[in-house]
């Protein structure tokens, strides 16, 4: 027995080394990486299995990530799926196939490359390729090239939001006027708690300023004056500062920083003086200070941003601009306290009628522009080259021409007068009168018109002669050789007028006489807790006011 167990031993162990390099061998059948797989064939090797596994894995790693980006970004316009060769990933779908070895096929006959057969092989190709259901560009490397576009995409959108600035509200300040036109005034706040003080708003000037209390000088004391050490948010700056305006009165002292409220908008760490010496005709008035709304360059406090350029670096206003509707005193309640507003940052389309025509800025300190010609009814008044530039500045109760001008123009009005002491004269009865007819002013191509009945200023009226509102520079002690115009109040209580810090333009349209209900913005609160706080006594508004902003034009105490 033994040796037959030897024997078959010795034939088992031969068939084994037979049988075992077949075993080991590499069957490029069974173990080949090929697309052709379908159902119920042969498991792939662990190995390759494994690959197929990470494939798998990384391919839906980008899917999301695809996917993520293409949510973030709005939609996708075709422009900009055109510029990078955007296409909508291949979906491949699957169909019933009928024949006996399969029983699905993946039909990606839209995947083909370019050049590619109906049957998905390329030209001349044979074999394997041929077959179409092989995918000629794989999925994955369809989702990289698609990725890599959609992240341009999302790049550019990216920086687009950055470069855009985040909108907010308008703000609208409401504004008080007098009797005589001459004052406009809005309330504003400084410091936390807040202080309330009353402000013209001045595009003559460019720098903000409210007495202090150590201003103690009897002016001063019938004003509010800021507290500094009431304020948590206040900073000394401690430069020293000083303003002389035309009419010889001076504003000094030190400047500081707090947070301010105008027209409900919020500025942090705005620059502005306090005056310790205030010998301005504001003050007389009982208005407590400025707020200067011209451009930094002309300011006169130093390296010091306006609060018009903190708005718009602090993001606070929807648009660089300032628009002005100033209502008429004949055209004001009993109370004289619907006297208009202010609107930091856009327009309100109701309280203008038709286009607003825009005239490019010619300074780069002042609002100033250039008039195309003047008129008196129909009368042409000649200009000198000199002459044809105006400032319009809100902080100007009337208009100002050099003395050629104003003479020409007050000889085209019947029996005028020039009075060395107080300036020109005009016969009362005109106010009424349709002789004579509107002062007109081209702008831009268009034509925009004062009034006579508002040149003609009844309350000063003498021996039925009345004072005109217009006058001339030689009127004001060192002045006399300003050669160009300036369009205060006056002028602009007849338009709707736009100021535009970014394109330097100023715009005017045609205003509608009364704001019809109210302002037809998303705006803001506007002024703090409003006129409740704000002087209303007979001396602030009885007492006539001169030309702000650094021209004062008439002192009509002495013709009263």
């Amino acid at each position: 027995m033994r040796p037959f167990l030897l024997d078959c031993s010795r034939c088992c162990l031969l068939l084994i080394f037979a049988i075992l390099p077949l075993a080991t061998s590499e069957s490029p059948k069974l173990h080949r990486i090929s697309v052709k797989q379908y159902p119920g064939e042969s498991p792939r090797a662990s190995q390759e299995l494994r690959a197929h596994h990470s494939s798998r894995v990384a391919f839906m790693s980008k899917l999301h990530q695809y996917n993520d980006i293409k949510q973030s970004l709005p939609p996708i316009t075709d422009d900009e799926a055109a510029a990078e060769g955007i296409t909508t990933l291949p979906q491949p779908h699957l169909i019933v196939d009928d024949t006996p070895d399969s029983n699905f096929k993946r039909d990606l006959s839209d995947s083909n490359p370019k050049g590619a057969t109906a049957k998905g092989g390329l030209p001349g190709d044979g074999g394997d390729d041929d077959d179409p259901t092989i995918m000629k560009i794989s999925f994955m490397d369809k989702l990289d090239q698609e990725l890599e576009k959609l992240q341009r995409i999302h790049e550019k959108h990216s920086q687009q939001k950055q470069e855009q600035p985040k909108r907010a509200l308008v703000g609208v300040a409401p504004l008080r006027g007098n009797s005589l036109d001459t004052q406009w005034v809005a309330a504003m706040e400084i410091g936390s708690p807040p202080q309330e003080f009353s402000v013209v708003f001045d595009t003559g000037s460019s720098d903000l300023w409210i007495p202090s209390t150590s201003c103690q000088t009897l002016t001063c004391m019938t004003l509010r004056r800021f507290n500094p050490s009431r304020s948590s948010t206040f900073h000394q700056d401690g430069r020293p500062w000083s303003i002389n305006y035309a009419d010889d009165s001076k504003v000094s002292g030190v400047l500081a920083k707090d947070n301010i409220k105008v027209a409900g908008i919020m500025i942090n760490d705005q620059t502005f003086g306090m005056a310790s010496v205030n010998s301005g005709s504001t003050a007389a008035t009982g208005v407590d200070g400025i707020m200067g709304l011209g451009f930094n360059s002309n300011s006169g406090m130093g390296n010091v941003n306006t609060p018009i350029t903190n708005m718009i670096l602090q993001n606070q206003i929807d648009q660089p601009i300032v628009s002005v509707w100033l209502n008429k005193a004949s055209d004001q309640d009993a109370g004289l306290s619907n006297g208009g507003q202010f609107i930091f940052g856009g327009v309100d389309p109701s309280l203008y009628i038709g286009p607003i025509t825009y005239v490019p800025v010619t300074s780069t300190k002042e609002w100033q522009i250039t008039i195309d010609q003047i008129f008196i009814g129909r009368k042409e008044l000649s200009l000198s080259s000199a002459a044809s530039s105006a400032i319009v500045d809100t902080g100007s109760s009337y208009i100002l021409f050099p003395d050629y001008l104003a003479t020409a123009f007050h000889r085209a009005i019947p029996n005028s007068q020039y009075d060395s002491k107080l300036g020109w004269w005009v016969p009362c009865a005109l106010a009424n009168s349709r002789s004579v007819g509107d002062l007109t002013f081209v702008l831009g191509g268009k034509k925009f018109s004062v009034p006579l009945s508002d040149i003609v200023i009844l309350k000063s009226a003498f021996n039925d002669y009345c004072l005109s509102a217009i006058d001339s520079w030689q009127e004001l002690a060192g002045h006399g050789g300003q050669s160009g115009i300036l369009l205060g109040d006056l002028f602009i209580k007849n338009q709707y007028v736009v100021y535009d810090y970014v394109k330097q333009q100023i715009g005017f349209a045609e205003k509608v006489d009364m704001a019809p209900g109210g302002i037809n913005l998303n705006a803001k609160n506007t002024a703090g807790s409003g006129w409740s706080d704000v002087r209303t006594t007979s001396v602030n508004f009885q007492i006539p006011a001169m030309a702000l902003g650094g021209v004062l034009t008439f002192l009509f105490s002495c013709a009263l």
